[in-house]
């Protein structure tokens, strides 16, 4: 067994919780409810290496036991990577609204994450700034639902 040196808890590298095929049906589910086009095969190359990306965090998550599919919402689980106040907190991602994209006017063009950042505060309901203080793997989930949303 390797010997963490980091002093975090690695939640990702964790034994899974969830089988690879059953987490991929998740993806698969919530992207069918929320109208999300899902068939690589029908995306270009460029669209179908993004979104490759995207589905492989997702299931990683799901395997890990920090994602949730309810109907149109996802809930999920902070992981140990992010700061103490953060992790294990359970955040909804609802299906945005109108008041997603709205969020983002308040930004310019050139800020790119902060409008990132206020469409997922929006569909969470958590602070802009939430999404600045969590790792980096959490946030990459977070803009991923973003972006799965936004390519509607």
């Amino acid at each position: 067994m390797q010997e963490n040196k980091t002093g975090a808890d690695n939640s990702a590298a964790s034994l899974s919780k969830i089988d690879r095929e059953t987490a991929e049906k998740e993806f698969n589910t919530f992207c069918e409810n929320n109208g999300i086009e899902y068939d690589m095969a029908a995306m270009n190359e460029d669209e179908a290496d993004s979104f490759k990306d995207i589905k492989n965090r997702f299931v990683k998550a799901c395997m890990a036991g920090r994602v949730e599919v309810d109907g149109r919402s996802i809930k999920y689980t902070i992981s140990n990577f992010s700061p103490d106040g953060f992790k294990g907190n359970v955040v909804t991602i609802n299906r945005p609204a109108g008041q997603s994209f709205s969020a983002m006017d308040d930004f310019k063009d050139n800020q790119g994450q902060k409008k990132t950042m206020a469409f997922c505060s929006a569909m969470t309901g958590k602070d802009v700034k939430y999404f600045s203080k969590i790792d980096i793997i959490d946030y990459r989930f977070f803009s991923d639902a973003a972006t799965l949303f936004l390519s509607l």
